[in-house]
């Protein structure tokens, strides 16, 4: 946009204002509806990985929306969950994400807690759910980190793991999710619209 200042910081959402997160921004570049719900729901809760084909697709023209990130860490899932679904989503994700933006992958982060699924469950209980759910096990110090996980819902996992990249020591935490869910009343307004 002509004569727009570039130097501001995009706007918060109300909550993020009342509330802010420790992560400096986020990206969705999809939202979290049909089909696409339904695509992501085969591929992790049903060890569906043909439906991975179609997430690559999707990804192929997607930019990292901050050049000045340093490595990429997925939000890892507990070795139980991994073991019980045979793959962690997250992680898959990242590896492709690493190759496409041409930026290393750095497992900091280990899932030290086997938590209670956070479908479901309202913010509040998302948010006590994670309480040290999160251990960094690698040096993150000065580095700018983009954080990727598939769905963000409330926020809940990415305000911890980003919680814990930064009192490790990480200078900024950015977080990309492939999809993000949003209010009721605008998933009803996507579906009509």
């Amino acid at each position: 946009m002509p004569g727009a200042d570039n130097s501001q910081p995009p706007p918060l959402c109300g909550r993020c204002v009342r509330r802010p997160p420790p992560f400096a921004a986020s990206h969705s570049p999809l939202i979290y509806s049909h089909p696409l719900d339904r695509l992501i729901q085969r591929y992790k809760h049903h060890g569906d990985l043909v439906c991975e084909n179609a997430l690559e697709q999707l990804l192929a023209g997607m930019p990292l929306p901050w050049p000045d990130t340093d490595v990429l860490c997925a939000v890892p899932a507990h070795w139980r969950r991994r073991w019980w679904r045979g793959f962690d989503q997250s992680q898959r994700l990242a590896t492709r994400l690493s190759l496409l933006w041409q930026r290393p992958l750095l497992p900091a982060l280990l899932r030290q807690h086997a938590t209670a699924s956070q479908q479901g469950l309202k913010r509040t209980q998302r948010e006590r759910n994670l309480r040290r759910a999160f251990q960094c096990v690698t040096p993150v110090t000065g580095l700018t980190i983009t954080l990727i996980d598939d769905v963000m819902t409330t926020g809940s996992s990415a305000r911890a793991a980003s919680r814990t990249l930064i009192d490790a020591g990480a200078h900024q935490v950015h977080v990309w999710t492939l999809a993000r869910t949003l209010p009721h009343k605008h998933t009803l307004d996507a579906h009509n619209g």
